[in-house]
């Protein structure tokens, strides 16, 4: 009876069982998180209107790019370096945020001072500043958070994903009903930070107790380790929100809005490989402990899986971008319409160059990942400098220019990374992207037969015939079909426990 418990323990902690279970416990986080964004991203842009909208967007942009630059784009490591030695995890843990808290400190005096005499209005210097006091609890939070990612301990992450995203969401809905602008969103996300940081401190003391005995040593060290995670998560951040700020400086705010609004439809897209790569990265860290081999081949499933999903993700928003920006934002937003169908097509890339950064990751070749975003971060700026004032001038909507350059990076970057994980490509691989393609095709002609009759219809078969076509044609593997019934088997005793409870 004794060896019977014992097996079925091993088996619970097999890798496979693992993973099941972080993805199951991911998805049903971002599930939540996904509808909250959607019902925000409904309501809170009708009632704010473009301008508002482009302030909001200015002020997550400020956000993104303070946090890389105190943060230092360790989170990986951390996940890398605690996976592989979980005895390192208490020491890492405070050193992490001992150095970072020390770092928040000149930049958000510098953040004040390009506010206060920067190119911003009253309303947007105001934006940039609470956004930028948002990374002032992600110090905490996020080493506290990337070390319970190392022990897959992944439930901690969909609580903070579902306090620090659901209820942001929710709790702003309730707010534009009545009356609060831009900035006053901002203010209760920097309010939802502080408490997600003052959870993880208690979170965090039933599986690592933290050291705060640091030396200068110790951070000089950190900092060391962390230099190519920095740069990279630095170029990365540079690129990605550099749009965003270009458009804001250079462009009127109600042009920024019809960007913003595309950019959080597409943010919610990436939902896919957030889950695929937060799961997979402590296994791709164990995977390389036995050789480069095995590193790509644990890395084959995911990207192969993320390239599959891709394709309809990219195809559905495409058909349905302009009865989508028409039905539920008004005449309004139709500058978003291009806007969305354009970063529509930064999906594929997108997915591959995510899964690719984390199999660099895993390997200990951060740095090869920085010079690519190196590049992306001269590429970018400088189509922008060209496509946002060409687009303004000829359209009236710099924003088509913006989308059109992350595109155009996206797509140089995802050859790039193509080539760094061709290792984990196999003549299976093909057959496989080929299957996932086919059955995009017929979802796509579904949908195209659908939306005459609404967009809830065109959605809903979408949403229906693409995994029916994938089961036909086989596009799943043997063990991702396990994989999936773990995970439909977990959720249904967590409903049965539920029930019975």
């Amino acid at each position: 009876m004794a060896a019977v418990t014992v097996a079925a323990a091993q088996a619970a902690r097999s890798p496979r069982a693992v993973l099941a279970r972080s993805i199951t416990v991911l998805v049903g986080g971002q599930l939540t998180t996904w509808v909250a964004t959607l019902a925000w991203t409904l309501i809170v842009p009708r009632r704010l209107g473009p301008a508002e909208v482009g302030v909001y967007t200015l002020g997550q942009a400020s956000a993104g790019i303070l946090l890389v630059l105190v943060g230092l784009g360790m989170r990986p490591m951390l996940v890398r370096e605690i996976a592989a030695d979980r005895s390192r995890g208490p020491h890492l843990i405070g050193a992490a945020i001992i150095l970072r808290a020390l770092l928040s400190i000149p930049a958000m005096v510098i953040v004040v001072v390009i506010a206060r005499f920067g190119p911003f209005s009253g309303e947007e210097a105001v934006a940039v500043v609470l956004g930028s006091a948002m990374c002032v609890f992600f110090v905490v939070s996020e080493p506290i958070i990337a070390a319970l990612q190392a022990i897959e301990k992944m439930r901690y992450l969909a609580y903070a994903t579902v306090l620090s995203s659901t209820v942001i969401s929710v709790g702003s809905i309730g707010l534009v009903v009545f009356g609060v602008r831009a900035d006053g969103l901002l203010l209760t996300s920097v309010v939802m930070t502080a408490v997600v940081a003052l959870l993880c401190l208690v979170w965090v003391r039933e599986h690592f107790q933290i050291d705060w005995r640091v030396t200068l040593h110790d951070l000089r060290q950190l900092l060391v380790e962390s230099l190519p995670y920095w740069s990279g998560a630095a170029f990365f951040t540079l690129y990605l929100w550099t749009d965003s700020v270009m458009l804001g400086i250079m462009v009127p705010s109600t042009v920024l809005g019809w960007y913003g609004l595309p950019t959080r439809l597409f943010g919610t897209l990436m939902v896919v490989p957030v889950i695929l790569t937060t799961a997979w990265l402590p296994q791709l860290t164990h995977a390389f402990q036995r050789g480069v081999d095995a590193l790509y081949g644990a890395a084959r499933a995911p990207i192969e899986l993320v390239i599959i999903l891709s394709l309809p993700m990219c195809v559905g928003t495409l058909l349905v971008s302009a009865p989508l920006v028409r039905a539920l934002y008004g005449p309004g937003f139709a500058g978003s319409i291009p806007v969305l169908a354009i970063l529509a097509l930064c999906v594929p890339p997108m997915y591959l160059n995510i899964m690719a950064n984390q199999v660099m990751i895993a390997r200990k070749r951060q740095l090869t990942w920085t010079k690519v975003m190196v590049v992306a971060s001269l590429i970018n700026p400088a189509l922008n400098v060209v496509l946002i004032p060409y687009f303004q001038r000829t359209h009236g909507n710099g924003a088509i220019g913006a989308s059109a350059a992350m595109v155009i990076t996206e797509v140089i970057l995802a050859g790039i990374g193509a080539v760094l994980v061709r290792q984990a490509f196999a003549r299976s691989s093909l057959v496989r992207v080929l299957k996932g393609a086919a059955a995009t095709a017929g979802m796509a002609t579904a949908v195209l037969l659908a939306l005459p009759l609404g967009l809830v219809a065109g959605v809903v078969v979408g949403t229906i015939s693409f995994p029916l076509l994938a089961f036909v044609l086989g596009v799943l593997s043997e063990q991702e079909q396990a994989q999936l019934r773990a995970a439909v088997t977990r959720i249904r005793r967590g409903w049965g426990a539920d029930s019975r409870a």
